[in-house]
């Protein structure tokens, strides 16, 4: 068993905690130590069998220890994790059992996976990419720190750039691109590219706003 700490104790690490613990149960893998979240009170009220043992910006990586990326929101995650990786640590790749995975590329690190997510025939995954239970359509290019949401059409060929959101039940039309550090709103439908730093929202997808 190795000892393991995910990063961030809001709704996804909690998340990410449950998927450690299926992963254990197929096959004892992980000790879960806790949380690291620069608010100590992160958990205040919320049922947790894990606590928060410390901050993230205080936290000094230990050998031996490894860390889950538990925060979705990109730009953050970018942050959190390019500080740790600096200070040497080292990070799992939290693979959900029930995850399909068919494409002949290596997983980036830091990859999170939830239940039922299929990664289909030709997909590249960048590094702390997080993909929630939906389908990553043939030959799709995750960028890194991209989040992926439940229930999401990623159709053949799309291209998902650095940072870029793509909300619950958003379906992006084949082969188009989402911009750097854009956002796709929940039940968005995409039959155009969307420009990077860009909010999109609607069926069809309209410009809500441009950073």
């Amino acid at each position: 068993m190795k000892d393991i700490m995910i990063v961030g104790a809001g709704g996804c690490g909690r998340e990410v905690a449950n998927w450690i613990e299926d992963i254990n149960k197929e096959e004892e893998t992980w000790t879960i130590r806790g949380f690291l979240d620069d608010n100590p009170d992160a958990l205040k009220g919320l049922p947790s069998r894990y606590p928060v043992i410390g901050p993230i910006s205080g936290y000094t990586p230990e050998e031996g220890v490894y860390l889950a990326m538990g925060i979705a929101n990109p730009a953050v995650k970018h942050k959190v994790a390019r500080a740790l990786l600096e200070r040497g640590a080292v990070f799992a790749r939290i693979i959900h059992p029930s995850t399909r995975i068919y494409t002949e590329f290596p997983l980036g690190e830091g990859l999170v996976t939830y239940p039922n997510c299929k990664i289909s025939t030709g997909c590249r995954i960048g590094d702390f990419v997080t993909i929630q239970s939906t389908i990553i359509g043939h030959d799709v290019q995750i960028e890194n720190y991209v989040t992926v949401s439940s229930s999401c059409g990623i159709t053949g060929g799309c291209r998902l750039h650095e940072e870029c959101f793509i909300a619950d039940h958003a379906a992006i039309a084949v082969g188009l691109e989402v911009g750097a550090r854009s956002y796709v709103g929940i039940g968005s439908v995409v039959i155009r590219s969307v420009e990077e730093d860009t909010k999109v929202f609607g069926n069809p997808a309209r410009v809500f706003q441009k950073k």
